[in-house]
């Protein structure tokens, strides 16, 4: 058994359940239909809104479908050092995913929050 494999498994497993926490927490504040920011300028201005589904699904989704790829490469790795890179690579991007998630939830939350859109 691939012990480094289960293991980057486990930390994908941790930060998809994260991305889908955080989704469906924002699912319930946020109307159905409401447009919902999903990237902003630097200046912090909004460049694009999405309707409420895809705004809080595309993210992990697109994560969901990169771990995949990512475990079956790790399977494919039949060197020690090999092994250990795809372990340190897959644990970097579930933490990169999980974190700009979680950021770009709260952003939204927060400026539909300023702008009174938000259900308690």
């Amino acid at each position: 058994m691939d012990i480094l494999g289960v293991i980057g498994d486990v930390l994908w497993i941790l930060a998809l359940s994260i991305m889908a926490g955080a989704s469906r927490m924002a699912w319930s504040k946020i109307s159905k239909g409401e447009p919902t920011p999903v990237a902003w300028s630097p200046k912090g201005d909004t460049l694009l809104r999405l309707p409420r589904g895809p705004a809080l699904v595309l993210l992990p989704a697109g994560a969901f479908v990169i771990s995949l790829y990512l475990l079956v490469e790790s399977r494919q790795a039949d060197e020690l050092t090999m092994s250990i890179i795809m372990l340190g690579l897959r644990a970097t991007l579930a933490a990169i995913f999980a974190v700009i998630h979680l950021t770009q939830v709260r952003r939204a939350l927060n400026q539909l929050a300023q702008e009174g859109k938000i259900r308690l």
